[in-house]
């Protein structure tokens, strides 16, 4: 998996489940729902603070024997012989016979003053 927002986190927790061996690589578990103050559109939850999503996706992919690789990206992917290359950031190669990508999303920031301070707050995306 490249990825572990909840898209990436499912999959993974789904092939592992299934007994595949499975890796995960991202910069950040749970991704941009870290970010995430109230998550109101989540299937039968009417409310949902973000850092606890995150906390419950990563204790549900610890429960299983995914491999995490965290705080690193991949930076170059290469084909050859039915295996795919995943160059890291820090120039480690991992090979697998499949990758699932799930890059999430990412909000746009307007540079606008009170910007930082204020996400959450009543800056909203």
């Amino acid at each position: 998996m490249i990825g572990a927002g909840p898209a990436g986190s499912s999959a993974a927790i789904y092939a592992s489940r299934k007994g595949l061996k499975t890796g995960i690589v991202t910069d950040r578990l749970g991704g941009q729902v870290l970010e995430t103050a109230d998550i109101e559109n989540f299937i039968s939850l009417k409310s949902l603070e973000g850092k606890k999503l995150t906390n419950s996706l990563i204790e549900h992919i610890h429960a299983y024997e995914s491999h995490v690789i965290n705080y690193q990206k991949v930076i170059g992917l290469e084909k050859s012989n039915n295996l795919f290359a995943s160059k890291l950031s820090d120039g480690q190669k991992l090979k697998s016979k499949t990758i699932i990508l799930s890059t999430g999303a990412k909000w746009k920031d307007l540079n606008i003053p009170g910007e930082k301070e204020f996400k959450n707050k009543g800056i909203a995306y």
